[in-house]
């Protein structure tokens, strides 16, 4: 078993690393599915960004409720209740803006069509995520499903460094102390979609781009490509057989619009992301996708750090002896 003095940040990263296929695999399908929830939720990714940054405002509030009362109940089951009394802060639009990467414009018009579905609101003046009952009954069923992926995640990574943590175990324990792990999972994940809004600028092309990348990943775990293989290589992934896509899967896996997805997926050529077989019109990555800056080496390391720091927090805290 793993000892908790010895565990580190660089433990995980070089863990995910050394089963790169396998990891790959369940993050690309996790990020799948949260991102294409956002969406369908948001009517946009944009909209599904601001909420979460919004979201991450909230549990930190709530954290700092632990400054005052050491036994104050962070859980999942009194989530809505600790919201109800929080103090919303005041944020600039400029700040938000320069937070999530978006043009000052776009973050106030986004905000404004929030307001209107009743998922930011003001109070005492403040812009916060304060939505309403409906709003929360299916937050609260798309929460339990991400606990569950996002358990999934920190098991295998338990498993290959010889914890016994159960997937059970860790959805109970993400529960029980709901706004400290669900602080740095948002954390976390802002950090995933700045890296990527940075250098797609815009969001709606990574759930398109993961639609072709899972096909990749369920293959590539099928070989068990490592990570120096594929980025020593990336050619070798010319030899992989049925791994691509149609814009109507993509569109009924993610909610976009079929038009809106052919239009994407245009610009994803442009990019050298992708390629089209102009006889089947389905669409596969290229392996020109990731010797570019797009998905290079370095960006990937960059990801996979930014998820290391998370499991390393989460995974400590499971192990760390209760009283």
């Amino acid at each position: 078993m793993q000892a908790t003095s010895s565990l580190s940040t660089k433990i995980i990263r070089n863990t995910i690393v050394e089963n790169f296929a396998e990891y790959e695999y369940l993050f690309t399908e996790f990020q799948s599915e949260l991102l294409s929830s956002l969406y369908r939720r948001y009517q946009s990714l944009e909209n599904g960004h601001l909420v979460l940054y919004f979201a991450k405002k909230t549990h930190q509030e709530i954290l700092r409720q632990k400054d005052y009362d050491l036994n104050f109940d962070l859980s999942f089951e009194k989530f809505w209740q600790n919201h109800s009394k929080i103090k919303i802060e005041h944020t600039s639009i400029i700040r938000v803006a320069e937070d999530i990467i978006l043009p000052k414009e776009t973050v106030r018009r986004k905000i404004l069509q929030l307001v209107k579905q009743r998922v930011l609101n003001k109070k005492n003046k403040n812009i916060g995520w304060l939505p309403n009952d409906q709003y929360k009954k299916n937050y609260d069923i798309a929460i339990n499903n991400e606990i569950e992926q996002i358990s999934k995640l920190i098991r295998f990574i338990c498993k290959k460094i010889n914890l016994p943590n159960s997937t059970e175990e860790i959805v109970n324990e993400i529960k029980g102390k709901f706004s400290f792990y669900w602080f740095h999972f948002l954390n976390a994940e802002l950090k995933y979609l700045n890296t990527w809004n940075k250098l797609l600028n815009d969001l709606e092309l990574l759930i398109i781009a993961l639609q072709c990348s899972s096909m990749l990943t369920a293959k590539a775990k099928e070989v068990g490509m490592s990570f120096q293989k594929l980025y020593g290589d990336p050619n070798l992934v010319k030899d992989f057989k049925n791994i691509s896509i149609s814009a109507t899967s993509i569109s009924e896996v993610t909610g976009i619009p079929r038009a809106t997805c052919i239009r994407k997926l245009e610009r994803l050529i442009k990019l050298n992301v992708i390629q089209k077989d102009n006889i089947s019109k389905r669409y596969n990555l290229m392996p020109e996708f990731f010797i570019k800056n797009l998905a290079s080496k370095d960006s990937s390391e960059k990801i996979i750090e930014i998820f290391s720091e998370y499991f390393f927090i989460c995974i400590r805290a499971l192990i760390l002896p209760t009283d």
